[in-house]
């Protein structure tokens, strides 16, 4: 699966899991979410501030998670302070949910 911005034509591999436990059970752990436009519903894209690397969301009953910092290019020290590195917190307002494999399609972006 993949998630598919719209507005800067990019693709972002997501994987299938399990309900994040958001509950208390570690010390210092922080929750939030970015509300987003998930193939036209408002969906809530829950990330941990503290300790994560994956924004978990949940479509037609299923919870999937995506990293939220990605290059889409292989990238060194000097071009993430150029802005290769996307940040799908901030950007990645309009998406869609698509099936088929992430490198392939990535390519044709």
């Amino acid at each position: 699966m993949m998630l598919y911005d719209i507005k800067n034509r990019l693709y972002y591999k997501v994987l299938n899991t399990s309900e994040p436990k958001m509950g208390g059970s570690h010390q210092g752990r922080t929750w939030g979410y970015v509300p987003k436009k998930l193939n036209g519903k408002t969906v809530k894209f829950w990330l941990d501030y503290t300790w994560g690397r994956y924004m978990y969301f949940q479509h037609d009953d299923k919870w999937y998670r995506v990293q939220y910092l990605q290059s889409n290019y292989k990238k060194s020290n000097h071009d993430v302070f150029n802005g290769v590195l996307i940040n799908l917190v901030i950007d990645g307002q309009d998406l869609k949910l698509v099936r088929g494999n992430h490198e392939k399609k990535r390519l044709l972006a």
